[in-house]
């Protein structure tokens, strides 16, 4: 005689209640709160960056300039260097240029750099004098 068991199972559950949903979406909402604002400084540092890099370029053309024609020069043009910075962040110019130079980058309004405060502005002189001299905006 063959015996069958039949036994009683309970239907396996599937998918999830509104309860866990709203739990994995409060969960990813938290995350997010924390990780956009740190996620946005990183991306104004790296954009910094970019000017750091085009002034200490220009610097070094406009010594060059200097030892080929006796005088710093007020235009990008002569030192063969475009008013953009290479990644578009910044606009840059040469404000004066007398016995000493001053470089200058302004952030172009677009993304992260409007919020950047203090740090929108950066220059750089024949001296070195970096400003502003907020060392989170030349630092890090």
């Amino acid at each position: 005689m063959r015996c069958m068991n039949h036994s009683t199972q309970m239907p396996s559950e599937q998918g999830m209640t509104l309860i866990e949903l709203m739990i994995v979406v409060s969960i990813v909402a938290i995350l997010a709160a924390i990780a956009y604002p740190s996620y946005q400084d990183h991306t104004r540092r790296a954009r910094r960056t970019d000017a750091k890099i085009s002034l200490t370029e220009m610097a070094n053309l406009q010594e060059k300039h200097r030892s080929i024609n006796l005088a710093y020069t007020t235009s990008i043009s002569a030192l063969n260097y475009s008013n953009i910075s290479p990644d578009g962040y910044y606009q840059l110019s040469i404000p004066t240029a007398t016995t000493i130079y001053v470089l200058q980058a302004d952030a172009i309004n677009t993304g992260p750099q409007i919020d950047d405060t203090g740090c929108t502005t950066l220059t750089l002189n024949s001296l070195g004098v970096q400003t502003p001299a907020n060392p989170d905006c030349w630092g890090r």
